[in-house]
């Protein structure tokens, strides 16, 4: 069958061509060897018939040739030259266009970044070829043998750019539009080995199983240990992704063993033989590492003891990749916390506060008062810090009671550190040197708990003993900061309408007080113009000077929903998922929108 789509075209052009060019007849000869020529491409439909496609293309290949070499000028292209163009045209697209060869390089580059796995836009998935038969949203992408009815050549043809795809990149090229409409009206056959495979594996040169010698504790040199870490940290910069290093990356031990292109990267038992080895330690000048990155000496001399003992795999998993078993900076920082004793981390943090009130407050010196679970630091006088380090323990105390800490545990490893600034510019310090944010004046003192409990300290500026509707007394703010990190004490990333709301809550307020009264009022303008109740549940939906009301009237209404159980509940979820909507409707069993209408209309009571 004629690919009518295609050959349409091809037709169309070269009439155009005709009726806009007076043009001068072909030399007899000339015109006779294009009529055997064109007799001669009459009989690749019946090679292709009997499947001998390989010698159709060498006819085709040789008429091409012959072409280049008439030379025909373009005042001599007449009816007869483009008579022979249409059987040519006609001839070539009866050759069967290869889907892992031809269509599936073209999908690779273009579809799979908005239609692969990772990401299936309009639920259609092209990375397979059963996904592409499955279709999507909007109905299967292929109809076979009617390009014209096919979503996947429609698109990529649009006029409009919203519509066209690839979406927000250039017009495909003619050429692998027609190549893909082509293989649609011959069928859209599949050529590969599986079709659920991905797409064009079957043309990719698979290289033979290695084998993994796991060691037997008798090596000098452990991978995971003294070669892994730099290799992860320096190689693999170059030697992964999609267009690896001289075509040679590898996230895993196994792609480590496999090598690159010469195949012989790494030889168990034979350094001399293994061209890792020369890269990184005998050429002069050395190639690799490249860049500025350089390899200790003694890094190389490792890495050739290694193989020479066989090049053995002492991890747990020679597929996972290599980065799981190099613990990063973090990790590496957690582990030395960890390892701290008691007394250490202690010292540690006193250390830490002078550093960090050192670089928000130069020219001032901190006095320091050292309480049981409580360090605090800062520039208002030392029996100032006694009294406010007094109430601290009592305030922990009372949350340790209700919100009881697994046996044994400490609240604050190491004691959290509680700076207390005399001048509010002090304070704005800690937020403009240490946060990089400005800070609204509502706001007079954060919280700071970062994962492993390295850095743990509340910062706040000493407003006074006087509590007003727009302002907390000096020990209440302490109080609904010191909850707050109680409340965060494991690193733990909440929102931050519940860590200002619970700590709020947790301030010792009196229920008659001025700034109690106040926060409805308040509140209410804050969630006036939301548009979804369900949007209160997600960060940055409020000012930060809006947060601490709305949180407050928010976690008393959760509490009213199910007490402080299923509360400590909602933390937990929110500590392993960060998608607050989602964890409100686990735990409370309503979706997000639809408890936060009942909280509005409860009036935050």
């Amino acid at each position: 069958m004629a690919p009518r789509f295609v050959f349409a075209t091809a037709v169309a052009l070269f009439m155009g061509m005709l009726t806009s060019t007076t043009l001068a007849a072909l030399p007899p000869d000339v015109k006779k060897e294009l009529t055997e020529l064109a007799k001669e491409l009459k009989g690749i439909a019946g090679l292709i018939k009997k499947k001998e496609v390989d010698q159709a293309k060498e006819i085709i290949s040789k008429t091409e040739e012959r072409l280049k070499v008439l030379a025909i000028a373009e005042d001599e292209k007449d009816r007869s030259y483009a008579s022979f163009k249409t059987a040519l045209e006609k001839a070539k697209n009866l050759i069967p266009v290869s889907f892992e060869h031809e269509v599936a390089p073209i999908l690779q580059a273009n579809c799979l970044r908005c239609h692969g796995e990772e990401q299936a836009s309009a639920m259609l998935r092209l990375d397979t070829y059963n996904m592409i038969a499955r279709g999507g949203r909007s109905g299967v992408p292929v109809v076979p043998r009617v390009p014209q009815r096919s979503g996947l050549v429609l698109r990529m043809v649009a006029e409009n750019d919203q519509q066209r795809m690839p979406r927000g990149g250039a017009k495909l090229p003619d050429s692998e539009i027609f190549t893909i409409a082509r293989w649609i009206e011959q069928g859209a056959i599949f050529d590969g080995t599986d079709q659920n495979a991905p797409i064009g594996d079957s043309t990719v040169i698979k290289k033979p199983p290695v084998e993994v010698v796991m060691a037997d504790g008798s090596e000098t040199i452990s991978f995971t240990k003294d070669i892994a870490p730099w290799l992860v940290n320096i190689c693999m910069g170059c030697h992964s992704g999609d267009n690896p290093r001289g075509k040679f990356g590898f996230t895993t031990f196994e792609q480590l063993l496999q090598g690159g292109p010469t195949g012989t990267t790494i030889v168990p038992g034979k350094p001399d033989e293994s061209y890792i080895v020369d890269l990184v330690l005998r050429q002069e000048p050395l190639k690799m590492p490249a860049g500025q990155a350089q390899l200790k000496q003694s890094q190389a001399l490792a890495l050739e003891k290694w193989i020479q003992e066989g090049a053995h795999f002492d991890g747990k998993d020679s597929k996972a990749p290599l980065r799981d078993i190099v613990p990063t900076e973090e990790a590496m920082e957690a582990a030395k916390l960890a390892s701290m004793s008691d007394a250490e981390f202690a010292e540690r943090r006193i250390t830490q506060a002078a550093e960090l009130w050192k670089r928000v407050s130069p020219k001032t010196e901190g006095a320091a008062v050292t309480t049981a679970n409580f360090y605090l630091y800062g520039s208002v006088s030392e029996d100032r810090l006694k009294e406010l380090g007094d109430a601290a323990e009592s305030q922990l105390a009372g949350l340790a009671t209700q919100y009881t800490l697994p046996g044994g545990e400490q609240a604050f490893r190491g004691r959290l550190v509680v700076f207390v600034t005399a001048e509010r510019f002090d304070y704005e310090e800690f937020n403009t040197v240490l946060m990089i944010r400005r800070t609204p004046k509502a706001i007079s003192g954060h919280s700071v708990i970062t994962a492993s409990f390295e850095t743990a300290y509340i910062a706040l500026h000493d407003v006074g003993d006087a509590e007003s509707e727009d302002s907390l007394s000096v020990t209440q703010l302490m109080r609904s900061l010191i909850a707050q990190s109680y409340l965060t004490r494991d690193g733990a990333t909440l929102p931050d309408w519940m860590k200002q709301g619970f700590g709020l809550l947790e301030a010792g307020l009196p229920p008659g007080s001025a700034y109690v009264k106040a926060i409805p009022k308040r509140a209410a303008t804050a969630v006036s113009t939301i548009d979804d109740a369900g949007k209160l549940f997600n960060d940055g939906t409020m000012a930060p000077e809006e947060v601490s009301d709305v949180g407050y009237l928010l976690v008393k209404f959760l509490l009213s929903q199910g007490g402080p159980d299923r509360f400590q509940q909602l933390v937990g979820e929110l500590r392993s998922n960060p998608d607050a909507g989602r964890a409100v409707q686990q735990v409370y069993g309503t979706a997000p929108t639809a408890l936060g209408q009942l909280f509005l209309r409860s009036g935050g009571k």
